[in-house]
């Protein structure tokens, strides 16, 4: 039986380059899970109900990224350290801390989430019609990028954004179209 691994590089992508970069924005998705995780929990007068609640969703679709390129990366044969302060020491992770202002931390959250959306760019221009399955997880990820920026944006300037249902929490629209298994399945390319 050929490997996912096997597929991709007789498709002509640098496997490992491919593995570097599903690396990198795994670093980027956990780190982003953890930032959100303490801004929802920061008693900060800018993070009223509304904000929270966008604050927890988009957390939750995070960790989905993680969780599908985690499996991507297994998928082509690739590793994760083992330790995880060496896996978030490679430098990935945007530095900002806890903001202040009421108006400024929406800003700053916006240009966070504009960043991660470029290497997934990255990601569908070096598998597209050579990689289906990481184009198309890339693809949902970043479509799932660019939401999570509309919903801060309609924040910002309008209040609770029409486009963020509440309860809709954690659910990855784009991701959940995609069978993207815990398991090894038969390799896909």
């Amino acid at each position: 039986m050929i490997s996912a691994r096997e597929v991709v590089e007789q498709a002509g992508v640098d496997v490992n380059g491919l593995i570097d970069r599903l690396t990198s924005a795994a670093t980027a998705e956990l780190s982003a899970v953890y930032r959100y995780t303490i801004l929802t929990a920061y008693p900060l007068g800018f993070a009223d109900e509304e904000l929270r609640q966008i604050l927890k969703d988009i957390r939750d679709e995070d960790r989905h990224h993680f969780d599908a390129l985690v499996n991507r990366i297994y998928e082509l044969d690739g590793t994760l350290p083992e330790d995880i302060r060496q896996f978030l020491g490679s430098g990935h992770a945007s530095p900002w801390g806890i903001p202040g202002d009421a108006q400024d931390p929406v800003t700053t959250l916006i240009e966070d989430v504009r960043r991660a959306v470029h290497p997934y760019g990255g990601l569908c221009d070096l598998t597209e019609g050579r990689d289906r399955r990481t184009f198309v997880l890339a693809q949902a990820i970043r479509n799932e990028k660019v939401e999570h920026m509309a919903w801060l944006e309609e924040f910002l300037s309008t209040g609770p954004p029409a486009r963020f249902r509440p309860g809709f929490r954690g659910r990855s629209p784009f991701l959940s179209r995609l069978s993207i298994a815990s398991e090894r399945t038969e390799p896909t390319a």
